[in-house]
């Protein structure tokens, strides 16, 4: 076996350059979303966006893989890489999916239970792939790392363009994204050769638990919105609102890689600075991105969407904003993670079950009444956090 090689620091300007890459992943991941969206309609592409969001849910461990293995690979030896932390956790994941497809076909009005079988069987690829995220950053190989967001982004695209000119169906457009999983799967496997082993630390499993508990509660804030909407509009407001949530979305997306380079920092006497100085730049570029779209949303929804899209172009200004907001949470939770706490983990989930209740009793007749809600979990989230911002780092 290779000899494994020794944690490094990244290069000067690295962290910039990742997060280009990231930039360049997520318009790619955006026109993915484009292509479908105009491809499958609005009544498949609902169905589409609610499963597609349980399966986000569901590759929160594969996240938290990646930011615990980095720092055990960055630390002393010995290293842990959560290779088999990593495949247990995605057969398990797998099986409970694939053993409740007939229960979530029905429930997201899918065709078929195939949509639901496809995707559980990603979700062992794609937790693999997070240990191997993992790994690159520890060894601060941010061009590698760069490497594999790129491809599983145009791997996505790929699937979605070739899906949309053959006119493939729901489920088998979610055949060939297993497919794409399985390659970048093999490219992190090729990339991270020299640490192929399934020796891992006792200690993974429990910090992977608390660390899954803080980004599934990011992951869940974000996407239960689409689930929800789902089940209480009709198909074409759904279909909609999804289109609509993916603006929102990609505020986060597009701000991920400062949480990532956050994380590092909280170790040091300014942690408290750094995460408010990032909460700034954050709170800039999401108005920079509310402006842009609130200029002309209709030719924005069109061009996303098309012309049966049109009607939702105020709701992707709402959606934007509400990204904003989904966007510092999402810095606040890794802020914590990088202090291994998860104290906001647990209180973001508290609002959670708080503002899903409200949806799902009271505000549910419209596409609007579920952006304000979420809004308004999401704002007290980032209160809570800046209460506490001046104790970050010192304990």
């Amino acid at each position: 076996m290779p000899r494994p090689s020794r944690p490094s620091r990244a290069r000067p300007g690295s962290g910039a350059a990742l997060g280009i890459t990231m930039a360049v992943a997520n318009v790619l991941s955006y026109v993915f979303v484009l292509i479908l969206s105009r491809a499958l309609g609005p009544g498949d592409f609902g169905g589409f966006s609610a499963l597609s969001a349980y399966g986000i849910v569901l590759s929160v461990p594969a996240g938290a893989l990646q930011v615990i293995v980095a720092r055990h690979v960055a630390g002393a030896p010995p290293h842990s890489r959560g290779l088999r932390t990593a495949l247990v956790v995605g057969v398990a994941l797998a099986v409970a999916t694939i053993v409740a497809a007939p229960l979530l076909a029905h429930a997201f009005r899918l065709e078929t239970t195939w949509s639901v079988v496809w995707l559980g069987l990603t979700l062992v690829p794609m937790t693999l792939t997070g240990a191997f995220q993992g790994i690159l950053l520890g060894r601060g190989r941010l061009g590698a790392l760069s490497a594999v967001y790129v491809a599983t982004a145009a791997g996505r695209l790929a699937a979605g363009a070739g899906g949309a000119s053959l006119g493939l169906t729901v489920a088998q457009v979610f055949a060939l994204l297993l497919v794409v999983a399985a390659l970048v799967a093999v490219l992190g496997a090729a990339l991270c050769r020299a640490d192929l082993t399934l020796d891992d630390d006792r200690r993974l499993g429990t910090e992977l638990v608390r660390a899954t508990m803080s980004l599934g509660a990011f992951i869940a804030l974000t996407n239960v919105d689409v689930t929800l909407a789902r089940a209480y509009l009709d198909d074409h407001d759904s279909g909609g609102y999804a289109l609509a949530a993916t603006f929102g979305r990609a505020m986060g997306w597009g701000t991920q890689f400062v949480a990532l380079l956050l994380v590092p920092r909280m170790q040091g006497a300014g942690a408290g600075r750094s995460f408010r100085r990032s909460l700034g730049l954050i709170l800039a570029l999401g108005l920079a991105g509310v402006a842009v779209i609130a200029v002309a949303p209709s030719f924005w929804i069109r061009l996303a969407g098309g012309a049966e899209y049109a009607e939702f172009g105020p709701l992707a200004i709402a959606c934007v904003a509400l990204g904003v907001l989904w966007a510092l949470v999402q810095v606040s939770l890794f802020a914590e993670m990088g202090l291994d706490s998860a104290w906001l983990g647990r209180f973001t989930w508290a609002v959670l079950a708080l503002q899903s209740a409200a949806i799902v009793l009271w505000f549910h007749d419209s596409p609007y009444e579920l952006v304000a809600v979420c809004a308004a979990g999401a704002a007290v989230i980032v209160a809570a956090a800046l209460a506490r911002s001046r104790n970050l780092g010192r304990s």
